[in-house]
């Protein structure tokens, strides 16, 4: 039962982890009644205070509350596995989507607009939490330095500000409690399940927040893992917002899917590989977030997660500007072969109306990307009718 509602959820829902948790609830408390009416959505908060993708931690949620593990082990295979189906099946055919189309084109030039919109609506939202002092906002500043100029691995940003948060919350006077004692683990990266691992260990608080991760690993010449080009990315992207599951989980079954079908040339590798980055991609949130959820007020009070999130808020900001960044040149502006930078007042638009959208919870995400989409192919056509 839990395998197959998860199941059912995933492959229906287009939009990410936000929207799957909003189904999530609706259907075990209204169809099922195993939660209260508003449960899934009011532990939220929790998801985004242990790394992982928000759609596996609510499955880890539903499934432990039914059936302890063999619950919270199905409801994660159910709530991943129509990503590797569906977009296995889109990455073993991505040569054949007629991309160079003109109409599809402005399609996807809409998409990426819409993302753009889509995360700087979730930057204003999460703004007031995550930049609540001069600290945290020195850190917003040195994160954007360090991944973007710097080009740091936002993995080792991640790290730092976790590590640094730790040591001012261990810091701070508290009586009648000792100190605490952390380490970091570093990841190697010579096998597809440990480099999916790392990303799962720095989710924090969604998807969006991997962009840059993925970018840094995934795209340019000087990436160590396929090195696809800017375009490429980008109309990936703009897919895995066209299909069911969240953003971070298509990525990786397509990454996945690419590197087993570079390192051995046929689709049964891919999807082994695909296979795996997706569900290696979820376990590290998802372990954690069992364990935690055993005694939850006390893992909220402990101090080396809240200095954890302390560090960590701010660089989640970060990291969503950068992919904010990444979005807005492959729409609002392109860069051309001759490096020649093209403007697309269109995409301007749509992306203040997709951030107003969402934003203001006038439109949901789904109906916001979608509805961008269209006005980009009628603008599109439009420019050819009276030009």
């Amino acid at each position: 039962m839990l395998f197959w509602e998860m199941f059912k959820i995933a492959l229906c829902v287009v939009g990410g982890g936000f929207a799957i948790i909003a189904a999530a609830d609706e259907v075990f408390s209204k169809k099922l009644k195993v939660t209260e009416e508003g449960e899934v959505v009011e532990h939220l908060p929790l998801f985004q205070m242990v790394p992982g993708i928000i759609a596996g931690n609510t499955a880890v949620y539903v499934g432990r509350k039914v059936a302890g593990v063999p619950g919270a082990v199905a409801a994660l295979v159910g709530v991943f596995l129509p990503s590797v189906i569906v977009f296995s099946a889109v990455s073993a055919g991505y040569a054949l989507i007629p991309l160079g189309d003109e109409y599809l084109s402005a399609a996807f030039l809409g998409l990426r607009a819409a993302l753009a919109g889509v995360i700087a609506a979730m930057v204003a939202r999460s703004w007031r939490k995550s930049v609540d002092s001069a600290y945290a906002a020195c850190v917003l500043v040195l994160a954007l330095v360090a991944i973007g100029p710097l080009a740091l691995n936002p993995a080792f940003v991640v790290a730092s500000a976790a590590a640094f948060g730790v040591v001012a919350k261990l810091s701070e006077p508290r009586s009648g409690e000792g100190g605490a004692k952390t380490r970091v683990f570093m990841s190697s990266f010579w096998a597809v399940p440990l480099i999916f691992l790392k990303y799962g260990a720095i989710a924090f608080g969604g998807g969006y927040v991997l962009v840059p991760v993925y970018i840094g690993d995934f795209v340019g010449g000087a990436a160590p893992y396929l090195q696809l080009a800017e375009r490429e990315f980008a109309d990936v992207m703009a897919l895995t917002q066209m299909t069911p599951g969240p953003i971070a989980v298509n990525c990786a079954t397509f990454f996945g899917y690419r590197m087993g079908l570079a390192d051995f040339g046929s689709a049964a590798a891919g999807l082994g590989y695909a296979f795996a980055a997706t569900l290696c991609l979820l376990v590290p949130g998802a372990l954690l977030l069992y364990l935690a959820l055993g005694s939850i007020e006390r893992f909220k009070t402990n101090r080396v997660v809240q200095g954890v999130l302390f560090g960590v808020k701010p660089v989640t900001i970060a990291m969503m500007l950068n992919a904010l960044w990444a979005f807005a040149s492959m729409s609002v502006w392109t860069r051309g072969e001759d490096g020649g930078v093209a403007w697309h007042p269109v995409a301007a638009v749509l992306v203040a109306f997709s951030a107003w959208a969402v934003l203001s919870k006038r439109l949901g995400v789904v109906k916001t990307i979608f509805l961008c989409a269209f006005a980009a192919v009628a603008a599109h056509c439009a420019a050819r009718f009276f030009g």
